[in-house]
């Protein structure tokens, strides 16, 4: 490490070039970070900060102390899905004029990051990251107030995403008739799964065909980060518990709800990244296997549609809630059914000491 210092105190303003040494630098300041994060990321380096696991788990440990954290970048259809990892972690904001990656921490410490290029003769050249990190006051305030107003003149992430995703492809919402065809579909729809999936089962059997073809197994490939929701009508809790034993195998972390009251149409729905949805009718549910029991899918990435499926999901899942409390309110009134507590009498026997005590104990006047 090389450390260049000019009429400045240390630790003030230093130039380190070691990139170890410049990723300790970066994860001691996060580590020691109270209050705000702000990152001004290059719209080529966004992926880096994902792939990055040590400054990635140091960011996320910002948000669990409750730290305000921020990015923004120059979002474009290569870099959606690493944008959208960031939205669980903070806000995350598109500028065209982002440009360089830079942290501020704490409104104390600016650290920026460029390429020195040294040509050699002998040699190819050179390129060597340096970090730029100083803790001056007027000079990170400064910096401070330039990345606020790329904040205040930027629109937020998800806004830009969806409008390249509208550009990328018209929507669409297709017809799907061929069983064999719906299930490719639906399996790659859930492969490809990278904030939300959603699965709705309106009947217990469409949920153990899911199971037993194997579908389920999908979610072990899943990251780990991305929210999945599960709601299943099964009445009978040993069917429940029988479901919970089967998720538990395919995935740990999962989110179960169960609805006691058929639904009115029997249908399976998926939803990705409350972008794409499956909706798949149950035409024969006494059948066995996916392909005997499917009927037509509607396939769609239509905001209309999605939105749909996304309100309908959200509010049987409200329903499932409710339902789930109401049983806990049962079991609890059944618990402590037949005592009296309110017939019942509490007496304390006083030791002979204990009355000394209480005799000459006067209340102040």
């Amino acid at each position: 490490m090389i450390t260049v210092q000019q009429r400045w105190t240390p630790a003030q303003i230093e130039i380190q070039y070691a990139s170890e040494d410049i990723a300790n630098v970066l994860l001691h300041i996060i580590s020691n970070s109270r209050e705000s994060f702000d990152c001004c990321v290059d719209q080529d380096e966004v992926a880096l900060i994902i792939e990055n696991e040590k400054l990635w788990d140091a960011i996320k440990a910002l948000k669990n102390k409750g730290s305000r954290v921020r990015f923004v970048t120059k979002v474009k259809e290569g870099t959606i899905s690493p944008c959208k990892q960031m939205t669980k972690l903070g806000e995350v904001f598109h500028n065209e004029k982002a440009k360089g990656t830079f942290q501020i921490i704490d409104g104390n410490d600016y650290l920026c990051y460029f390429m020195d290029d040294q040509g050699n003769a002998m040699l190819p050249q050179k390129h060597e990251q340096r970090l730029f990190h100083t803790n001056n006051k007027a000079f990170v305030s400064i910096q401070q107030c330039l990345f606020d107003n790329l904040c205040s003149n930027a629109v937020t992430a998800k806004e830009k995403i969806k409008e390249i995703e509208r550009g990328i492809r018209t929507d669409f919402a297709d017809t799907i008739n061929d069983p064999a065809e719906i299930r490719k579909i639906v399996n790659n729809q859930i492969m490809s799964a990278k904030d939300e999936l959603l699965l709705l089962f309106s009947t217990t059997n469409s949920f153990y065909r899911a199971m037993y073809s194997g579908m389920l197994n999908l979610l072990q490939q899943i990251p780990s980060d991305v929210n999945i929701k599960v709601l299943i009508q099964a009445a009978d809790r040993t069917i429940d518990d029988s479901i919970q034993q089967g998720i538990r195998e395919s995935r740990k972390k999962i989110q179960i709800q169960y609805l006691t009251k058929a639904m009115q149409k029997k249908i399976v729905t998926i939803v990705v990244d409350q972008s794409i949805s499956v909706a798949i009718e149950i035409k024969d549910d006494t059948k066995k296997t996916f392909e005997e029991a499917s009927g037509a899918a509607i396939y769609s990435n239509s905001e209309l549609t999605v939105s749909s499926c996304i309100s309908i999901f959200e509010t049987l899942w409200i329903q499932s809630e409710l339902e789930k409390q109401n049983k806990i309110k049962q079991a609890y009134f059944q618990m402590f059914k037949g005592f009296d507590l309110k017939g019942e009498t509490y007496v304390r026997r006083w030791t002979s000491e204990q009355k000394r005590e209480n005799s000459q104990f006067k209340m102040p006047e």
